[in-house]
């Protein structure tokens, strides 16, 4: 997979002195500590995390919700409603976003910001395979099969608008396998 060009020093590190409210600096420490990280590596995460993921999400928008809430909402959703509600959200925001974070839309691209989703947004954990054949792509949930069916109807309608590729899959209760046969 090619990953979006950054500048050759896109890997060195700068030094930055900033001043910080002592309680910011107390939960810095705190929550350092109980990822057994430094607190260096803790500030650099979050601005990692900003860099790839939050200063171009904040143009879309979107709510944090407590997973056991999510999945009763699934639940008490209709399939068929929740495939039409997929497949339009699909088909709109990954194009939208792909677009706006890495200035082309390709395979490429939209398996990167799938990844970026998933990382940052809690859908699944990620998994990529390629070889010659194609990719495959692994994601893996605790929310039932109707979330399985949901992903299975974005990640169509997002392949769909932004490659014109239809992979295949595979669902289950809790993953959903996505083959993809385009080289």
């Amino acid at each position: 997979m090619v990953l979006p060009k950054r500048d050759s020093d896109s890997r060195k590190s700068v030094l930055k002195t900033m001043r910080i409210p002592s309680y910011i600096n107390s939960l810095l420490e705190k929550d350092a500590d109980s990822k057994g990280v430094s607190v260096n590596a803790l500030i650099s995460m979050i601005m990692t995390k900003y860099a790839e993921w939050d200063r171009y999400i904040e143009r879309f928008g979107g709510i944090t919700i407590k997973m056991q809430a999510f999945r009763e909402i699934l639940e008490g959703i209709d399939e068929d409603k929740l495939a039409d509600i997929a497949r339009r959200s699909g088909s709109r925001f990954p194009k939208e976003f792909v677009l706006f974070r890495f200035k082309r839309a390709n395979l490429d691209t939209y398996l990167e910001a799938l990844k970026l989703i998933c990382k940052y947004k809690g859908y699944a954990r990620y998994e990529l395979e390629s070889d010659e054949s194609g990719y495959t792509v692994i994601l893996v949930h605790d929310l039932g099969e109707k979330w399985s069916n949901f992903l299975r109807h974005v990640v169509e309608g997002g392949m769909k608008s932004i490659t014109g590729i239809v992979p295949k899959f595979e669902v289950s209760q809790d993953s959903l396998i996505v083959r993809i046969t385009s080289r």
